[in-house]
């Protein structure tokens, strides 16, 4: 998808559960020239959650969740959110001077759909480990 501001980011996801291997990835990739990794963003995961607060928020959690939802009602959350992430993400590149943005949020398998739905063209890396290592890896 190109945003109405022009070209979109080139983004890669890093995907995994925790002690599999995501951070290495990301700092090994991160040597090529083109390539920046910042620490875990966890940008579409907040995105993915907008409207949703938490219950001790002065303005009252029910009447946000109500009113952002009123509002994303009318519009195409999926095109909203894709506008402030690609804007987010490129003026990250920019700032880097890189071309290519490896967002490293481990955690983004619990929201899936929503990041296919926002970045259908992204490519995801999802790192496996067999959970005894996992396991022995803590000791």
């Amino acid at each position: 998808m190109i945003g109405r501001f022009g070209r979109s980011p080139a983004v890669c996801f890093l995907l995994g559960l925790p002690r599999s291997g995501t951070t290495l990835l990301a700092h090994l990739l991160q040597h090529h020239p083109d390539i920046v990794a910042p620490p875990e963003p966890w940008l579409m995961l907040a995105l993915e959650a907008f409207g949703r607060v938490d219950q001790r928020h002065p303005a009252g959690s029910s009447l946000i969740e109500a009113a952002t939802s009123e509002f994303l009602g009318r519009i195409d959350r999926t095109l909203a959110s894709r506008a402030f992430a690609d804007a987010a993400y490129d003026q990250y590149l920019a700032e880097a001077g890189k071309r290519i943005l490896l967002d490293k949020t481990p955690r983004y398998w619990t929201a899936l759909e929503f990041l296919e739905s926002v970045y259908p063209e992204a490519p995801h890396i999802l790192l496996m480990r067999n959970p005894y290592a996992i396991a022995a890896s803590l000791h």
